[in-house]
């Protein structure tokens, strides 16, 4: 029987990763300064007017707000309406450099608007790595005919084991494959799913499992399976796929069948007894085996 698969990637531990074909834009957008430019209108304009991709527009003010906004409730506001109190909002994150999802969200709307994007702002809930259910707000992209979700909140950091939120860009949140996303994040509107057969809160909720597609180190999807003779076999879409992966569980290193078939890597393994493990990707240099951490996973 399959199960859902936590990977636990950069929100909780707080691990940073460039995603290669976007490292000059991120860092174009991390010293661009808003100063000049009254509105965040001006400002997405301005950032994109030499990008000749939406997927490019897309990632520019994903970036720029991501590393932009420090995590942070603003004053509470008062409208008469919805749209102005959204709009209210925006000006005011715009303004002040502080928000939280919401206004991320919506700031992340307006921008990718001025810019000719069909962006649509996401409410909903999103499930923490301390497993609680809370409110939430994203957004999905209109790309080449088809919808891409994005999360700029999490993009702009993660929370430490005590709770507090580190300021720290997180870019693996941009773009990930709807079933990766579903496993943390439940819109209010089931289309948002993204998926061929949405799932109910209730399903959502008995998932005690949280995960990021890791696309910067090239996993684009996950499923565990449980295996004949309490084994675990672990499927992973990888981009490209490291000479050498390994499995660590309870600080020991476990025997790994793994085999290569139809763009899928898959690990099968006997766990031990701890209910985490983390699996590291490497590659040989100067006869020596470099490593790096590609996720930390969780089992039922």
């Amino acid at each position: 029987m399959k199960f859902l698969v936590s990977i636990f990637f950069s929100m909780c531990l707080g691990l940073v990763y460039a995603q290669p074909e976007y490292e000059a834009l991120d860092a174009a957008c991390r010293e661009f300064n808003k100063r000049p430019y009254d509105t965040p209108e001006a400002l997405a304009r301005e950032l994109c007017k030499d990008l000749k991709t939406d997927r490019e527009k897309a990632r520019a003010i994903f970036s720029w707000v991501a590393q932009s906004i420090d995590y942070q409730k603003g004053p509470e506001l008062e409208a008469r309406t919805k749209q102005e109190y959204y709009d209210r909002r925006v000006k005011q994150t715009y303004r002040s450099g502080r928000g939280v999802c919401m206004d991320y969200s919506l700031l992340y709307q307006k921008m990718a608007q001025a810019v000719g994007l069909n962006c649509a702002f996401i409410e909903g809930h999103a499930k923490t790595f301390t497993g609680s259910w809370e409110s939430h707000a994203w957004n999905a992209v209109k790309i080449d005919g088809q919808w891409q979700l994005l999360d700029a909140t999490w993009g702009a950091g993660y929370r430490n084991d005590q709770g507090k939120f580190i300021r720290e860009f997180q870019p693996g949140h941009f773009f990930v494959e709807p079933r990766i996303f579903l496993l943390t994040h439940y819109p209010e509107d089931s289309q948002w799913q993204l998926i061929d057969q949405p799932i109910s809160a209730a399903d959502f909720k008995k998932l005690s499992f949280y995960a990021n597609g890791d696309l910067q180190r090239g996993i684009q999807d996950a499923v565990m399976e449980q295996a004949p003779g309490g084994n675990i076999r672990l499927k992973l879409k990888i981009q490209q796929p490291n000479t050498f992966l390994f499995v660590q569980m309870n600080g020991k290193d476990l025997d790994v069948e793994r085999k290569d078939l139809d763009g899928w890597t898959t690990l099968s393994f006997k766990p031990n007894a701890a209910q985490k493990f983390y699996v590291w990707g490497g590659e040989k240099k100067n006869n020596k085996i470099q490593l790096t951490l590609m996720g930390e996973f969780y089992r039922q």
